[in-house]
């Protein structure tokens, strides 16, 4: 005759399973320099989830339970490398300016996301699954964050009134990508800070903002 369960053993039956182990912040690390380098080096058609797998040294059951699938892997490890250069926030438009240019263009030198963002742009054009999700995964998402940065100039007075925010987003980021892929004229910091400073004149509001001193307003210098 079968025992027919206690109420402790009911109550334990329907409890949920305890959660897996945590995401390793290594593996993720590994992933994401894996996919990197496989992009670079042989692009986005030719990128396969086993392969990543095998350059991390992580099973493939591993990087399936972060991502579905490779459009999906790409994207996240895109996302990934733009949190880590976050918007500036200095406290002014030119700082602001400056700093953000700089930021990419450190990203050039430094990494090999030059030459990772060349070999991306063109499989963009071949495949619109892949162009509409980076751009609805990263390049919107970090357009708000400069509309904010816009914002917070205007609220100091420092932009020009009635600038459309896009066209100001192509005047930071279009020369920088047109070296980059197109004309292959340098890219170092000297370009980004002065890239920043005719971005900045032509924006900035014809006179600046007053500056309280010892209970008198005055201008504060150019």
């Amino acid at each position: 005759m079968t025992r027919a369960p206690t109420v402790d053993e009911a109550e334990l039956a329907v409890l949920p399973a305890p959660p897996g182990r945590p995401r390793s912040p290594e593996a993720d690390r590994a992933i994401r320099d894996a996919t990197v380098e496989l992009l670079t080096r042989d692009g986005y058609a030719n990128l396969t989830m086993s392969g990543v797998a095998a350059a991390a040294g992580v099973s493939t059951a591993t990087l399936y339970r972060r991502w579905s699938s490779k459009l999906e892997l790409v994207v996240g490890v895109l996302k990934a490398r733009a949190e880590e250069r976050p918007m500036p926030n200095t406290g002014s438009l030119a700082g602001d300016c400056r700093a953000l240019v700089r930021s990419q263009v450190e990203s050039v030198l430094t990494t090999t996301s030059g030459a990772f963002m060349a070999g991306l742009v063109g499989e963009l054009a071949r495949n619109p699954q892949l162009a509409d999700a980076f751009r609805s995964t990263l390049v919107q998402p970090r357009r708000r964050e400069l509309y904010e940065l816009l914002d917070r100039a205007a609220l100091r007075g420092e932009l020009r009134p009635g600038l459309d925010y896009d066209v100001v987003a192509d005047l930071l980021y279009g020369p920088f990508y047109s070296r980059l892929l197109f004309t292959g004229q340098r890219i170092d910091l000297e370009m980004a800070d002065q890239l920043a400073d005719v971005v900045v004149r032509a924006i900035a509001a014809e006179s600046p903002p007053a500056v309280r001193r010892g209970g008198a307003t005055r201008r504060s210098s150019p």
